[in-house]
């Protein structure tokens, strides 16, 4: 991954065209503005191989008409939208760029003292920040490269969700169950993670005997837990009124709630 680090571009000089599109998922829009100030109405343009022909004609166009020798395309920092986009300039002879959404903002706050967002003003406030030089290079990482960044951002997705995942359980066994830590301190080691997903509520596990439960953590954790713990575990079981409040509880705020008849109630 060495040497993929994006570069920063240094000011527009006379005779290049800017060509500035904000990037969406089912289109685009555009805008052409040469390095003097003068520019195109903004453009739409779908993004498909047939709307990526439409803005190549486009820029032909505009090179043509504003006498440009050079061409830099530019877009504001997306996610995944942008990447047919990019593939498809690669094959261009053209420079692509990209410019900091941070940067976009303020400069749409300096234009019109309004920090909102809208499809025909986007363009050119990209536009802008990319004529006084506030761009960086664009890389795309091929063979490996994009192999390994897919990987690894597939792999800090599952890891948020994972994380919110148990985030909710630690929640529900609150709910249900708030003794349950001062056994196993943890419920994301494979003890307590053995004991929820067998005994779903505190009236499970008191109907299980103690030898049975204290086996089964015994084996689960390697020897750390055993008879005792599971005897300790089902005594806070028989608890009945925090486990009463705790299912109520529960039952209140997570379970489904029925639908509504066709009279409204």
């Amino acid at each position: 991954m060495k040497g993929l680090r994006a570069k920063k571009v240094n000011v527009i000089k006379e005779g290049t065209l800017i060509v500035a599109i904000d990037i969406g998922m089912a289109s685009n829009h555009g805008c052409c503005v040469a390095a003097d100030g003068r520019s195109t109405k903004t453009f739409r343009f779908d993004n498909t191989r047939q709307g990526l022909d439409t803005l190549w004609n486009m820029v032909l166009a505009s090179k043509n008409r504003f006498q440009c020798n050079d061409v830099i395309i530019g877009y504001e920092s997306t996610g995944p939208y942008g990447e047919p986009l990019i593939h498809y300039l690669k094959q261009k002879p053209v420079t692509i760029v990209q410019v900091n959404p941070l940067h976009t903002k303020r400069m749409r706050e300096i234009i019109d003292n309004s920090p909102l967002k809208t499809d025909r003003k986007d363009p050119r406030v990209i536009a802008d920040v990319i004529r006084i030089g506030h761009a960086l290079s664009v890389v795309v990482p091929e063979g490996d490269a994009a192999y390994l960044r897919r990987l690894n951002n597939a792999r800090e997705r599952h890891v948020r969700e994972r994380t919110a995942l148990l985030n909710q359980l630690q929640q529900f066994v609150f709910l249900i169950f708030p003794e349950f830590s001062r056994i196993i301190k943890t419920i994301f080691c494979k003890t307590a993670l053995h004991i929820l997903k067998k005994y779903t509520t505190p009236a499970k596990v008191c109907s299980v005997n103690i030898e049975k439960l204290g086996e089964e953590m015994k084996r689960r954790s390697m020897g750390k837990f055993g008879v005792e713990h599971a005897a300790a575990l089902i005594i806070f079981c028989k608890d009945h009124h925090r486990y009463s409040r705790g299912v109520g509880r529960f039952s209140y705020g997570y379970t489904a709630r029925p639908r509504p008849t066709g009279d409204g109630r």
